[in-house]
Protein backbone atom coordinates (compact mmCIF):
# COMPACT_ATOMS: atom_id res chain seq x y z
CA UNK A 1 0.00 0.00 0.00
CA UNK A 2 0.80 3.55 -0.89
CA UNK A 3 0.97 6.00 2.09
CA UNK A 4 -0.37 9.00 -0.36
CA UNK A 5 -2.91 8.76 -2.84
CA UNK A 6 -0.86 10.00 -5.24
CA UNK A 7 1.29 7.14 -5.11
CA UNK A 8 -0.05 3.75 -6.24
CA UNK A 9 1.31 0.58 -5.20
CA UNK A 10 0.23 -2.84 -6.55
CA UNK A 11 1.69 -6.30 -8.10
CA UNK A 12 0.06 -8.88 -10.46
CA UNK A 13 1.71 -11.74 -12.18
CA UNK A 14 5.46 -11.48 -10.56
CA UNK A 15 4.93 -7.49 -11.82
CA UNK A 16 5.36 -4.85 -9.26
CA UNK A 17 3.66 -1.37 -10.13
CA UNK A 18 4.96 2.07 -9.00
CA UNK A 19 2.32 4.44 -10.55
CA UNK A 20 2.84 8.51 -10.31
CA UNK A 21 -1.26 9.17 -9.49
CA UNK A 22 -1.93 13.05 -10.10
CA UNK A 23 -3.09 13.24 -13.65
CA UNK A 24 -4.76 16.28 -13.26
CA UNK A 25 -1.08 17.88 -12.87
CA UNK A 26 0.59 15.69 -15.58
CA UNK A 27 1.78 13.43 -12.21
CA UNK A 28 4.02 16.63 -11.32
CA UNK A 29 6.29 15.21 -8.88
CA UNK A 30 5.50 16.98 -5.34
CA UNK A 31 7.86 16.23 -1.92
CA UNK A 32 4.80 14.24 -0.41
CA UNK A 33 5.63 11.71 -3.30
CA UNK A 34 8.96 12.14 -3.36
CA UNK A 35 9.35 10.72 -0.15
CA UNK A 36 6.91 7.65 -0.62
CA UNK A 37 8.57 5.87 -3.20
CA UNK A 38 11.70 4.39 -1.62
CA UNK A 39 9.39 2.50 0.80
CA UNK A 40 7.38 1.68 -2.25
CA UNK A 41 10.52 0.26 -3.86
CA UNK A 42 11.61 -1.19 -0.92
CA UNK A 43 8.56 -3.17 -0.17
CA UNK A 44 8.44 -4.54 -3.70
CA UNK A 45 12.26 -5.79 -3.60
CA UNK A 46 11.55 -7.81 -0.38
CA UNK A 47 8.55 -9.65 -1.51
CA UNK A 48 9.57 -12.74 -3.29
CA UNK A 49 6.45 -12.72 -5.51
CA UNK A 50 7.95 -9.56 -7.34
CA UNK A 51 10.52 -10.05 -10.15
CA UNK A 52 10.08 -7.12 -11.87
CA UNK A 53 9.12 -3.51 -11.59
CA UNK A 54 7.26 -1.26 -13.94
CA UNK A 55 7.42 2.70 -13.24
CA UNK A 56 4.84 4.89 -14.75
CA UNK A 57 2.20 7.58 -14.71
CA UNK A 58 -1.50 7.42 -14.76
CA UNK A 59 -3.54 9.23 -17.26
CA UNK A 60 -2.59 8.87 -21.16
CA UNK A 61 -0.84 12.91 -20.76
CA UNK A 62 2.47 12.56 -18.47
CA UNK A 63 4.68 9.51 -16.99
CA UNK A 64 5.68 12.63 -14.65
CA UNK A 65 6.35 16.04 -16.04
CA UNK A 66 8.62 17.25 -13.71
CA UNK A 67 8.79 18.06 -10.57
CA UNK A 68 5.97 20.21 -9.11
CA UNK A 69 7.04 24.17 -9.78
CA UNK A 70 4.31 26.07 -8.28
CA UNK A 71 5.34 24.87 -4.88
CA UNK A 72 9.01 25.76 -5.21
CA UNK A 73 8.49 29.34 -4.04
CA UNK A 74 7.47 27.25 0.01
CA UNK A 75 10.21 24.16 -0.25
CA UNK A 76 13.16 26.02 -2.13
CA UNK A 77 13.64 29.42 -0.94
CA UNK A 78 16.91 29.36 0.63
CA UNK A 79 20.14 27.22 0.53
CA UNK A 80 18.75 25.06 3.79
CA UNK A 81 15.70 24.56 1.87
CA UNK A 82 17.18 23.64 -1.82
CA UNK A 83 19.71 21.20 0.00
CA UNK A 84 16.86 19.63 2.14
CA UNK A 85 14.63 19.56 -1.31
CA UNK A 86 18.05 18.34 -3.11
CA UNK A 87 18.78 15.22 -0.71
CA UNK A 88 15.10 13.54 -0.33
CA UNK A 89 14.84 13.93 -4.10
CA UNK A 90 18.22 12.26 -4.68
CA UNK A 91 17.31 9.55 -2.44
CA UNK A 92 13.74 8.90 -4.01
CA UNK A 93 15.68 8.40 -7.65
CA UNK A 94 18.22 6.38 -5.88
CA UNK A 95 16.16 3.84 -4.24
CA UNK A 96 14.80 2.93 -8.04
CA UNK A 97 18.17 3.16 -9.47
CA UNK A 98 19.99 0.60 -6.59
CA UNK A 99 16.12 -1.79 -6.52
CA UNK A 100 18.18 -5.50 -6.76
CA UNK A 101 14.97 -6.22 -9.45
CA UNK A 102 15.01 -4.84 -12.93
CA UNK A 103 13.08 -1.85 -13.45
CA UNK A 104 10.99 -1.00 -16.48
CA UNK A 105 9.70 2.87 -16.84
CA UNK A 106 7.01 3.16 -19.04
CA UNK A 107 6.15 6.42 -20.82
CA UNK A 108 3.48 8.07 -22.15
CA UNK A 109 3.06 11.59 -22.62
CA UNK A 110 5.23 14.28 -20.95
CA UNK A 111 8.51 12.57 -19.16
CA UNK A 112 10.40 15.86 -18.30
CA UNK A 113 12.58 16.75 -15.56
CA UNK A 114 12.59 15.03 -12.59
CA UNK A 115 10.01 12.73 -14.56
CA UNK A 116 13.73 11.84 -16.48
CA UNK A 117 15.02 11.25 -13.46
CA UNK A 118 13.16 8.41 -12.58
CA UNK A 119 12.87 7.05 -16.06
CA UNK A 120 16.52 7.30 -16.72
CA UNK A 121 17.07 4.99 -12.68
CA UNK A 122 15.29 2.11 -14.65
CA UNK A 123 16.81 -0.12 -16.37
CA UNK A 124 14.75 -0.55 -19.16
CA UNK A 125 12.57 2.74 -21.02
CA UNK A 126 10.03 1.57 -23.44
CA UNK A 127 8.08 4.63 -24.67
CA UNK A 128 4.95 5.19 -26.32
CA UNK A 129 4.96 7.28 -29.78
CA UNK A 130 3.74 10.15 -27.86
CA UNK A 131 6.25 10.98 -25.50
CA UNK A 132 8.26 13.61 -24.94
CA UNK A 133 11.54 14.12 -22.86
CA UNK A 134 13.24 17.61 -21.64
CA UNK A 135 15.32 18.99 -19.10
CA UNK A 136 13.84 22.31 -18.88
CA UNK A 137 16.25 23.29 -15.90
CA UNK A 138 17.92 26.21 -18.21
CA UNK A 139 14.73 27.65 -18.95
CA UNK A 140 14.06 28.02 -15.47
CA UNK A 141 16.84 29.21 -13.87
CA UNK A 142 17.28 26.74 -11.51
CA UNK A 143 20.50 24.75 -10.69
CA UNK A 144 20.02 21.02 -11.56
CA UNK A 145 22.04 18.45 -9.36
CA UNK A 146 24.80 17.00 -11.19
CA UNK A 147 23.58 13.36 -10.29
CA UNK A 148 20.98 14.11 -12.71
CA UNK A 149 23.79 14.70 -15.67
CA UNK A 150 25.35 11.46 -14.29
CA UNK A 151 22.41 9.58 -15.18
CA UNK A 152 21.82 10.69 -18.43
CA UNK A 153 25.61 10.50 -19.40
CA UNK A 154 24.97 7.18 -18.19
CA UNK A 155 22.57 6.67 -20.99
CA UNK A 156 22.93 8.56 -23.78
CA UNK A 157 26.84 10.40 -23.55
CA UNK A 158 28.32 13.63 -22.24
CA UNK A 159 27.92 15.08 -26.14
CA UNK A 160 24.31 14.18 -26.43
CA UNK A 161 23.56 15.10 -22.63
CA UNK A 162 24.76 18.48 -23.04
CA UNK A 163 22.51 19.08 -25.82
CA UNK A 164 19.89 17.80 -23.78
CA UNK A 165 20.73 20.11 -20.82
CA UNK A 166 22.10 23.19 -23.14
CA UNK A 167 19.43 23.46 -24.78
CA UNK A 168 16.13 22.70 -23.21
CA UNK A 169 14.49 21.54 -26.09
CA UNK A 170 12.06 18.74 -26.25
CA UNK A 171 13.25 15.79 -27.36
CA UNK A 172 10.08 13.68 -29.38
CA UNK A 173 10.19 9.78 -29.08
CA UNK A 174 11.30 8.90 -32.06
CA UNK A 175 14.57 11.06 -31.11
CA UNK A 176 15.14 9.91 -27.69
CA UNK A 177 15.35 5.84 -29.44
CA UNK A 178 17.82 7.48 -31.79
CA UNK A 179 19.55 8.40 -29.17
CA UNK A 180 19.92 5.92 -26.87
CA UNK A 181 17.38 7.47 -24.36
CA UNK A 182 14.63 4.74 -24.87
CA UNK A 183 14.86 1.46 -25.83
CA UNK A 184 11.80 0.90 -27.79
CA UNK A 185 8.94 3.35 -29.25
CA UNK A 186 5.48 1.66 -29.96
CA UNK A 187 2.23 3.18 -30.72
CA UNK A 188 0.63 4.69 -27.51
CA UNK A 189 -2.39 2.05 -27.35
CA UNK A 190 -0.45 -0.38 -27.22
CA UNK A 191 2.43 0.96 -24.53
CA UNK A 192 1.11 -1.25 -21.65
CA UNK A 193 0.87 -4.27 -23.58
CA UNK A 194 4.00 -4.31 -24.89
CA UNK A 195 5.38 -3.46 -21.55
CA UNK A 196 3.42 -5.99 -19.78
CA UNK A 197 4.61 -8.67 -22.34
CA UNK A 198 8.41 -7.27 -21.52
CA UNK A 199 7.97 -7.22 -17.84
CA UNK A 200 6.45 -11.07 -18.25
CA UNK A 201 9.47 -12.38 -20.29
CA UNK A 202 11.92 -11.11 -17.77
CA UNK A 203 9.76 -11.97 -14.77
CA UNK A 204 10.02 -15.41 -16.39
CA UNK A 205 14.04 -15.86 -15.62
CA UNK A 206 15.84 -16.78 -12.67
CA UNK A 207 15.40 -14.19 -9.79
CA UNK A 208 19.11 -14.67 -8.35
CA UNK A 209 21.00 -14.62 -11.89
CA UNK A 210 18.63 -11.48 -12.37
CA UNK A 211 19.98 -10.51 -8.90
CA UNK A 212 23.41 -11.25 -9.47
CA UNK A 213 23.56 -9.36 -12.73
CA UNK A 214 22.08 -6.43 -11.89
CA UNK A 215 24.53 -6.24 -9.08
CA UNK A 216 27.33 -6.74 -11.63
CA UNK A 217 25.65 -3.44 -13.54
CA UNK A 218 25.78 -1.10 -10.17
CA UNK A 219 29.06 -2.23 -8.94
CA UNK A 220 30.99 -1.54 -13.05
CA UNK A 221 29.06 2.52 -13.01
CA UNK A 222 30.49 2.89 -9.76
CA UNK A 223 34.11 4.53 -9.83
CA UNK A 224 36.66 1.83 -10.14
CA UNK A 225 38.01 2.66 -6.71
CA UNK A 226 34.85 1.59 -4.75
CA UNK A 227 33.52 -1.00 -6.75
CA UNK A 228 32.99 -4.37 -4.49
CA UNK A 229 33.09 -6.91 -7.33
CA UNK A 230 33.28 -9.07 -4.79
CA UNK A 231 29.70 -9.25 -3.90
CA UNK A 232 28.81 -9.55 -7.44
CA UNK A 233 31.11 -12.79 -7.81
CA UNK A 234 29.49 -14.10 -4.43
CA UNK A 235 25.96 -13.77 -6.39
CA UNK A 236 26.90 -15.19 -9.34
CA UNK A 237 28.61 -18.16 -7.33
CA UNK A 238 25.35 -18.47 -5.49
CA UNK A 239 23.71 -18.98 -8.60
CA UNK A 240 25.50 -22.28 -9.18
CA UNK A 241 24.10 -23.42 -5.84
CA UNK A 242 20.87 -23.02 -6.36
CA UNK A 243 17.88 -25.53 -7.24
CA UNK A 244 16.96 -23.05 -10.12
CA UNK A 245 20.29 -23.70 -11.49
CA UNK A 246 18.90 -27.70 -11.33
CA UNK A 247 15.65 -26.34 -12.89
CA UNK A 248 16.95 -24.70 -15.63
CA UNK A 249 19.43 -27.52 -16.98
CA UNK A 250 16.41 -30.17 -16.68
CA UNK A 251 14.22 -27.72 -18.32
CA UNK A 252 16.61 -26.96 -21.22
CA UNK A 253 16.83 -31.13 -21.36
CA UNK A 254 13.66 -31.82 -21.19
CA UNK A 255 12.57 -28.69 -23.86
CA UNK A 256 10.30 -27.30 -21.48
CA UNK A 257 10.04 -23.89 -20.14
CA UNK A 258 11.72 -23.44 -16.33
CA UNK A 259 9.98 -22.89 -13.24
CA UNK A 260 12.17 -20.47 -11.54
CA UNK A 261 11.34 -19.95 -7.60
CA UNK A 262 14.11 -17.66 -6.82
CA UNK A 263 15.99 -20.47 -4.61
Amino acid sequence: MSPIEQMISRKADGIGWVLFNDPKAMNAISMEMSAAIPGIIAAHDEDPEVRVLVVAGMGDRAFAAGSNISAFGKVRTDAAQNKAYHELNEKSYNSVYECSKPTIAMIRGYCMGGGLDYASSCDIRIAADDAVFAIPAARLGLGYGYQGQIRLNRLIGPAQARDLFFSARRYDAHEALRTGLVHEVVPAAELEARTIEYARTVAANAPLTLKAIKRAFLELEKPESVRDMAIAQRMIDACYASQDYLEGRAAFAEKRKPDFKGE
